[in-house]
């Protein structure tokens, strides 16, 4: 059936009922499964000891969250299909059912192996590919802005999880701190999506969202292999390093509350990278924006390789690194909806997200492998540093059309 679609407001109305979809949003990507992606290194010691496993052993499990490539590629075109309300909503209440039976069942690698797969898969429903949806339908003179602030929920969320999570994981383990992360989405990102976002915009579809097969053609698109392989690289450098930040400062001679100070430094640099980055992609050339927030990071990497046991360039090199994770999700988000017509943003968003679980997957598994065959992070940093490097001069090359020749931007009430 063909959707009725109201006009495009005009430039100066996107924030009248927008700031609603952008709090909302920010909430909603807040409180969803990238907490646990970002918070994991706080875990990972706790399960070692409990599971009786090396730490390179539990430190590969978050890998198995590329089952979010699998994830994207299928809900994806489902956001473009239904909405992007229904599929947070039934994606969200599978994460709480995964991380509360995961407390009352887990008792070995493999039952762990298994919850953060599913996370993986259904948890990627909570994630940017969602929340940016309705963002990038409603805006386009602000969309950076507007990204780079929902953004921020993440990056908020980052800051404070640590501090609240490690008191509660140093009391009660880490079945503590899986149910303090349920009971954040519970209160927090289901009912900032139900009652925070307008009702009116919560299906953003095209008038042919509903009529025949997905076109595939974008796969073939030089844009979109460049943007497939920048993320790749971006994922390799960076991906292993959130999982392991907390024992890799640990390492330098410092406590567990060093640990999540620096954990919480990465996510200080989030914020500034979405807020900085989202900004600065509305007023200057987007290739320039990324180049620049990949060659700092690359940068903090280096800091790390030369220093040894100084406390201010553990946490500088941290929120160095944090500023590119930040920028990413609005660098991304941001060139899809301005290359690409909105009408296809979920199927090819989530697919350009799949394959950048590819990076991910081997940053995440191999930071880990690489401590336990070496005893040392050295290499896995180098290799960061390297991955940026070539990252940010493949998404240099991505060709944007001008905002005024973008493709046809669709968008409800």
């Amino acid at each position: 059936m063909t959707e009725t679609l109201a006009p495009l407001p005009p430039e100066e109305s996107e924030w009248t009922i927008g700031w609603r979809i952008v709090l909302g949003c920010a909430l909603g990507a807040g409180a969803g499964i990238v907490l646990l992606f970002f918070t994991f290194s706080l875990f990972l010691l706790p399960l070692a000891d409990e599971l009786q496993v090396s730490r390179g052993q539990i430190g590969s499990i978050p890998a198995l969250v590329a089952t979010g490539a699998l994830g994207a590629v299928v809900l994806g075109p489902a956001v473009d299909r239904f909405g992007f309300k229904p599929i947070y909503l039934g994606s969200a209440l599978v994460v709480i059912s995964c991380l509360v039976l995961s407390v009352l069942f887990a008792t070995t690698l493999i039952h762990m192996a298994i919850v953060i797969a599913a996370l993986g898969f259904f948890g990627v429903g909570t994630t940017a590919l969602v929340v940016t949806r309705p963002i990038n339908g409603h805006f386009k003179k602000y969309r950076g802005r507007a990204l780079g602030l929902m953004a921020t929920g993440v990056s908020i969320f980052a800051v404070i999880a640590p501090r609240v999570l490690e008191p509660i994981i140093a009391n009660y383990g880490w079945r503590g701190g899986f149910l303090a992360l349920a009971g954040f989405m519970a209160t927090v990102g289901i009912p900032a999506m139900l009652f925070i976002v307008p009702g009116n915009i919560s299906r953003l579809r095209s008038a042919t969202a509903d009529s025949g097969p997905r076109n595939w053609s974008f796969l073939r698109d030089r844009d979109f292999k460049l943007m497939t392989a920048s993320m790749i690289c971006m994922g390799l450098a960076t991906a292993g390093f959130v999982g392991q930040l907390s024992p890799i400062v640990q390492e330098e001679g410092f406590d567990s509350r060093v640990g999540a100070t620096a954990v919480s430094a990465f996510a200080i640099g989030q914020f500034i990278g979405r807020l900085g980055g989202g900004w600065l992609l509305d007023h200057f050339r987007p290739q320039t924006v990324a180049l620049i927030f990949t060659v700092i990071p690359g940068s903090g990497f280096l800091l790390l390789l030369l220093t040894d046991q100084i406390y201010w360039a553990a946490i500088l090199a941290a929120a160095m690194i944090g500023l590119q994770q930040g920028v990413e999700l609005d660098l991304f988000a941001y060139f899809v909806a301005r290359r690409f017509p909105i009408a296809q943003y979920g199927t090819i968003y989530g697919t350009l997200h799949g394959f950048s679980w590819i990076g991910n997957g081997i940053g995440i598994a191999g930071v880990g492998l690489l401590h336990d065959k070496l005893g040392s992070y050295s290499l896995a940093q180098g290799i960061g540093m390297a991955a940026l490097t070539v990252g940010a001069v493949l998404v240099w090359l991505v060709r944007l059309p001008p905002l005024t020749a973008e493709p046809e931007q669709l968008r409800a009430g």
